[in-house]
């Protein structure tokens, strides 16, 4: 995942997997269901952020410059999303099992609600598996599906094996979001590369993980314990 620099790359992209799965047949739309969830504009913002860290990392100040005009100009956009949903951080559900490197929050959640905004999304395992069995290579090839472009390839391979997977999502706050990165933008025109990376680096960080379960089962087949979650999701 590029968007969060602390992320393995096994983070889903949206720019990648939200795209096709609206043009995805019937076969993905468990898929589409969950990264219908996720905002496009939330999504290329933070993959402007990374990309601009990227950039400032190589001495490509002009780069980052664009980069950041993009990110401003996204984060605008996305305050009028319909993905934006009001909650405050003491109220997020947590996920089962956080993504590998997940920055951990380093004060006490707010109760003050606040605009939140779907940035990307991963499937992971919530079973106890080992890493080289069906089912966890089925959620391998179901997230290089979705890297693809392929979300109906990634349903598939979640319902031939039966997954039980959380869909965690990764929520930025959208107000501190478009602070850090205009921030970012006034230290860079400064000549200041450090404090702009460190910004940048604030606004990756403050985003937080919330999981909602999905479980792919062939069609026609209910796992036990999870009948409203079969196959007709």
């Amino acid at each position: 995942m590029k968007k969060i620099a602390l992320l393995p790359a096994a983070l889903l992209m949206l720019g990648t997997a939200a795209g096709a799965a609206h043009a995805t047949p019937s076969a993905g739309r468990a898929v589409n269901r969950d990264f219908a969830k996720l905002s496009v504009d939330g999504s290329r913002a933070f993959d402007d952020i990374a990309m601009a860290r990227t950039a400032l990392a190589n001495n490509d100040t002009a780069g980052a410059v664009k980069l950041l005009t993009d990110a401003n100009n996204a984060l605008k956009r996305a305050k009028s999303d319909n993905k934006v949903f009001m909650k405050a951080e003491a109220q997020l559900t947590p996920p089962k099992k956080a993504p590998a490197g997940a920055p951990a929050p380093a004060a006490a959640a707010s109760t003050k609600p606040v605009a939140w905004l779907p940035v990307d999304g991963e499937y992971i395992v919530t079973e106890d598996l080992e890493p080289s069995s069906t089912k966890a290579t089925a959620v391998t090839s179901a997230n290089t599906s979705l890297n693809k472009g392929q979300p109906a390839q990634a349903a598939q391979n979640l319902q031939v094996a039966a997954v039980d997977v959380d869909f965690v999502l990764a929520i930025a706050p959208l107000d501190t979001s478009a602070s850090d990165v205009y921030r970012a933008t006034n230290l860079l025109a400064g000549k200041d590369t450090k404090g702009a990376d460190n910004a940048l680096q604030e606004a990756q960080n403050s985003i937080r993980f919330v999981s909602e379960d999905m479980v792919g089962t062939p069609d026609g087949q209910k796992p036990a314990g999870h009948g409203k979650k079969a196959a007709n999701n």
